[in-house]
């Protein structure tokens, strides 16, 4: 975890994973550092997010549910930069949560897309 420990720059662990990973792909003596790339990656992609917010995506999902009523795919990566809506979503009602699907179309260019709700 040499490279990957040397630099504390978000961005460039997660650039040194994605060139390693490409080496590693061409040349097996690669394989250990881009392993030890991809975990300080993952590292900071599970304690990124909490540690910057204090709350999970998951906490922020049913936070922001509360409050504003429903959330989309769009709306979660442009706020909160979750990029996998449907995977917290799936999350959340496996804890039990009553989360509701709701099939809307965009009234200009008739694009389908889903309203997540909290059941009332």
């Amino acid at each position: 975890m040499e490279a990957a420990a040397q630099t504390t720059d978000t961005d460039a662990i997660f650039d040194l994973a994605e060139t390693l990973c490409l080496k590693a792909a061409q040349d097996e003596n690669y394989l250990a550092a881009y392993l030890d790339a991809q975990r300080a990656a993952q590292a900071l992609e599970h304690n990124g997010w909490r540690k910057r917010t204090g709350m999970t995506q998951n906490q922020i999902i049913i936070k922001h549910l509360r409050k504003a009523g429903s959330i989309t795919v769009r709306e979660a990566m442009v706020e909160y930069s979750i990029q996998s809506l449907t995977k917290r979503i799936q999350e959340l009602r496996e804890a039990g949560n009553a989360v509701v699907s709701t099939v809307k179309y965009h009234p200009m260019t008739g694009q389908k897309y889903v309203r997540y709700s909290l059941e009332a």
